[in-house]
C-alpha cells in the first residue's frame, strides 16, 4: 500500500493547489449536493411522467404527466450545468484517482457523453408530443430516456467507485499480466451503494409535488382539487420514498471494508437516522404544514450524504497513503480574490435576480410586472456583471503583459 501511495502522491499535479485542499474539498461537498439534488428529482420526475402517461385515462394525472415531464427536461438541463463544478473541485484534489479511473474505463467515460445526448433527445421528443391526445406508443421515447440516464448513473458511479480502488488498478490494467488499453469495461460497482443514491429519485420528487402544490396556490388556472391531488401524492412518495431509500442505504453501509471503521462511523448513521426520521415526518404532514419545509429538509439530508460520501472517499485512500491535507499548494490570492468574488457577485447577485425574477413571474396569472425591489436588483445584477466582465479582461491582458516583458 506504501508504494501505492507513493505512486498516487508522485501523479499529483505539480503545480499544486492555489488554495488550502480542505476548502476544495468543502466547495467539492456543497457543489455535489446541488448537482445530485437535480439527478434525483430528474429521475423522479422522468419515472413518475412515465407512470401518470399510462395512468392518463384518471383524474389528474395526464395534466401532471405533462407538468413532470417539462420538470425533467429543465433537470437533465440543470444537473448537467451543476455537475461541472463538483467534477472540477474533484479534479483539482483527486486527479490520480479520477484520471486513472477514467482511462481504466474510457470507452465508458465516453460513452457516458453519447449516451446522455441520446437520453435527452428522446426525452425531448416525448417532452414535445405528450400533449392532450397524445398517442401511446410516444411513452416509448420516454422508457428509452429513463433507461439511458440510469446508465449514465450506473457508469458515473463506477467511475467513483473505481478511484476509491487504487489497489486493483493494475489488475484491471493488466490482467493476468497481459496490458489491456481498451477501456472497455466497468470494473467495479457497488450496487447498495447505487440503488440508494437512484432510489432518492422517488422522495425526491414527493417533496417537489409537495412545493409545486404550495408554489401554485395564488394561480386561478391551479384548481385546488389538482393541487390537493398534487400535494397528497407527494406526500406518500414521500414517506414511502425514504422509508424504501433507509434499505439499501443500510446495506451500503454494512458492506464497508471492515479494516475501514467505516461500518460504525457515526455520520454513516446519522444519515440512516435522518432517512428515517424524514419517512415518519412526511407521513405524519398535515395540509397545514409550509411545502416547502420537506423540500428544504430533504435538501439538509443530500449535504449529510455528500460528507459521508466526501468522509468515505478520504478514509479509502488514506489506507493507501493518500492526504489531500498534503497536497502542495502554492496560494494565488489574484485568483482566489477573483474565484469568490464570481462566485458571490455573478452567482449570488446575478444568479439570484433570475431565481427571484422566475420564482414571482410563475407565481402570477398572466402577464407580470416587477415591483420596485426586483427593478433595482435587475440594475445591480447588470452592473455586477459589467464590472466582473471588465476584471476578468483586464486581469488577463495585465498578466498576458508581465509574462510577454519578462
Amino acid at each position: 500500500m506504501a508504494d501505492i501511495g507513493t505512486i498516487m502522491n508522485a501523479m499529483r499535479d505539480p503545480a499544486g493547489v492555489p488554495g488550502s485542499p480542505v476548502l476544495f474539498q468543502a466547495l467539492m461537498v456543497i457543489t455535489w449536493t446541488l448537482h445530485i439534488a437535480f439527478v434525483n428529482l430528474t429521475l423522479g420526475a422522468s419515472g413518475l411522467a412515465i407512470f401518470a402517461f399510462h395512468n392518463r385515462g384518471k383524474p389528474h394525472w395526464a395534466r401532471l404527466s405533462i407538468a413532470l415531464t417539462q420538470v425533467a427536461k429543465v433537470g437533465v438541463s440543470l444537473l448537467i450545468v451543476l455537475g461541472v463544478a463538483p467534477l472540477l473541485f474533484t479534479q483539482v484534489i483527486y486527479d490520480p484517482q479520477w484520471y486513472a479511473s477514467n482511462v481504466l474505463s474510457g470507452r465508458w467515460a465516453i460513452a457516458f457523453i453519447l449516451t446522455l445526448v441520446v437520453a435527452y433527445c428522446c426525452w425531448f421528443a416525448f417532452y414535445y408530443a405528450n400533449r392532450e391526445g397524445a398517442k401511446k406508443h410516444i411513452g416509448l421515447y420516454a422508457w428509452i430516456a429513463f433507461a439511458l440516464f440510469c446508465l449514465d448513473g450506473l457508469i458515473m458511479h463506477a467511475l467513483s467507485y473505481q478511484e476509491l480502488l487504487p489497489g486493483q488498478w493494475m489488475h484491471w490494467y493488466a490482467p493476468g499480466g497481459v496490458v489491456d488499453t481498451s477501456g472497455a469495461s466497468l470494473h467495479a460497482i457497488q450496487w447498495p451503494r447505487y440503488i440508494f443514491i437512484m432510489s432518492l429519485g422517488l422522495p425526491a420528487v414527493g417533496v417537489f409535488l409537495m412545493a409545486y402544490a404550495h408554489y401554485f396556490e395564488p394561480r386561478e388556472d391551479h384548481e385546488p382539487s389538482y393541487r390537493e391531488f398534487a400535494r397528497a401524492l407527494g406526500r406518500r412518495l414521500a414517506s414511502r420514498g425514504f422509508t424504501i431509500a433507509l434499505v439499501p442505504m443500510l446495506v451500503w453501509q454494512f458492506v464497508q471494508p471492515a479494516a475501514s471503521g467505516l461500518a460504525w462511523h457515526p455520520v454513516g448513521w446519522a444519515l440512516a437516522a435522518a432517512l428515517l426520521a424524514m419517512g415518519i415526518w412526511t407521513a405524519r404532514l398535515d395540509a397545514a404544514t409550509h411545502g416547502y419545509l420537506p423540500a428544504a429538509a430533504s435538501f439538509a439530508v443530500l449535504g449529510l450524504l455528500a460528507v459521508w460520501r466526501e468522509i468515505i472517499r478520504a478514509v479509502s485512500l488514506k489506507r493507501f497513503g493518500y492526504d489531500i491535507g498534503n497536497y502542495p499548494v502554492h496560494p494565488d490570492w489574484p485568483t482566489m480574490l477573483l474565484f469568490f468574488a464570481t462566485l458571490v457577485g455573478v452567482g449570488g447577485l446575478v444568479g439570484g435576480f433570475y431565481l427571484v425574477l422566475l420564482y414571482r413571474s410563475g407565481r402570477t396569472q398572466g402577464h407580470y410586472t416587477a415591483d420596485k425591489n426586483v427593478s433595482l436588483l435587475g440594475s445591480a445584477a447588470i452592473v455586477v456583471l459589467g464590472i466582473w466582465t471588465a476584471v476578468f479582461f483586464i486581469y488577463g491582458i495585465a498578466v498576458w503583459v508581465r509574462n510577454s516583458i519578462i
